[in-house]
């Protein structure tokens, strides 16, 4: 009976990891009660147990950067108290960010004891990025998607509705489906590699269609990234490769506000290229440079705020409270960067500890990777590349912090540390 009680409870936990997948789309409080759900069935589950890590390195760099987090937020924030309401919703906010390390526990425990269910991960993942791929290409094509959102701003965005965020759940989600012929459906190498390379192409011509940009190009970069990892399909893969760049080029001359995009993308790319490393040691940028891409006016916001607390930062979501509007200065809610908002928020002490640990994640990973068969590794490859280029320090992406990508960051390193026992469920 307790084995049967132990069973259906870890069967839940694994329906409830799926559902984060779902939950992304319905919003940020069906998040936030799925992770309580996760955190509470976790801890009824393995009880401290969750609290004891295998690998004792991931262990004290996990906890270092979630209490210095905090720490920081209070030494910084405390003084401040009754000047501003924003002070103290950030010390509150540090620690209810503390949900995200029980999360990171709970998961890397149920793949540590062999018990995460992968395949119903997969399927999850490769069902929502393959319908929301198919509903945007009914939308362009009839104006409404199947659930009678209409394209807003010229910009087709599925069942997200007004938000235009389709484009990075395709880029980040869409790798399941093009994996799972290998993880599922063909045995024939020829088959797996007709079917990856159509899938490429499909999910290529949505991608394009949402209009956002960056995530256009991290999934291009994804495909790079596939290709230098996996040497048996790389002479193929360059087919699919060839195919999406002549859609890509049929697409972006044939619809004007497409064309204009990433026109406008290339612009911004050059100026981002010869312009930021300057940032970082000049004192100034000179009086008479004047940024004509909002991102680099924000990064330079935030860099010269860095500069004022390099080494320890200014404590949780810092940049709304102390930006100031001036020269090539502008502000936002944070800095559209992983990178330069670590930077700003927990200073060079805290990226360390975070980018140490991701980098101990990669080295696992590579090591379970080059040892085991095709479909061992093309089965924990879409965790990876979606990681990789989370922490990608060389992109516009949306805040660390929100609930969004918090729960997607930690969710993906609990899995990738523990890598080697996902092969056990395939």
């Amino acid at each position: 009976m307790l084995i049967n009680k132990n069973l259906i409870t870890k069967n839940l936990l694994n329906f409830l990891i799926s559902f984060l997948l779902l939950s992304v789309v319905l919003g940020n409080l069906a998040i936030n009660l799925n992770v309580i759900l996760i955190c509470i069935l976790g801890l009824i589950v393995y009880g401290f147990q969750i609290f004891m890590l295998d690998k004792k390195i991931y262990q004290y760099l996990i906890y270092s950067f979630f209490l210095y987090l905090i720490l920081i937020t209070f030494y910084r924030n405390f003084p401040n108290l009754g000047t501003n309401p924003l002070y103290a919703e950030n010390m509150i906010k540090s620690l209810l960010y503390l949900r995200f390390l029980i999360l990171f526990l709970v998961v890397s425990k149920l793949v540590e004891d062999g018990d995460f269910n992968v395949n119903l991960f997969f399927v999850t993942a490769s069902f929502l990025s393959f319908f929301l791929a198919l509903d945007i290409l009914i939308q362009v094509k009839t104006g409404t998607d199947l659930f009678g959102y209409s394209i807003t701003f010229n910009r087709p965005s599925g069942f997200f509705g007004d938000e235009h965020i389709a484009g990075g759940y395709l880029q980040k989600f869409s790798f399941f489906f093009i994996f799972s012929g290998v993880v599922f459906l063909f045995k024939s190498l020829r088959k797996n590699i007709v079917f990856i390379i159509l899938s490429l192409i499909f999910f290529f011509v949505s991608i394009i269609l949402t209009g956002n940009r960056m995530p256009f190009l991290m999934y291009f970069a994804s495909i790079l990234l596939f290709i230098f990892l996996e040497k048996k399909l790389r002479k193929f893969l360059f087919f699919g490769i060839f195919f999406s760049s002549i859609f890509f080029f049929i697409i972006v001359k044939s619809i004007p506000i497409v064309n204009n995009s990433f026109q406008s993308l290339w612009k911004s790319v050059a100026q981002i290229t010869m312009l930021a490393p300057k940032l970082f040691y000049a004192e100034e940028i000179e009086k008479e440079i004047s940024f004509n891409n909002g991102y680099l006016i924000v990064f330079n916001s935030s860099v010269q705020l860095w500069k004022e607390n390099k080494l320890f930062g200014s404590g949780l979501k810092s940049f709304r409270i102390n930006c100031e509007h001036g020269h090539n200065k502008a502000c936002q809610s944070h800095p559209h960067n992983y990178f330069l908002e670590l930077m700003l928020d927990v200073g060079l002490v805290g990226l360390i500890l975070i980018y140490i640990f991701f980098v101990l994640v990669v080295n696992n990973f590579l090591k379970f990777y080059y040892k085991n068969d095709l479909r061992a590794r093309i089965v924990v490859l879409p965790f990876f590349i979606i990681s990789f280029f989370e922490f990608f320090p060389i992109r516009s992406s949306g805040s660390f912090f929100s609930t969004n990508n918090a729960v997607l960051i930690f969710l993906l390193l609990a899995i990738l540390m523990n890598v080697s026992k996902i092969k056990k469920n395939t």
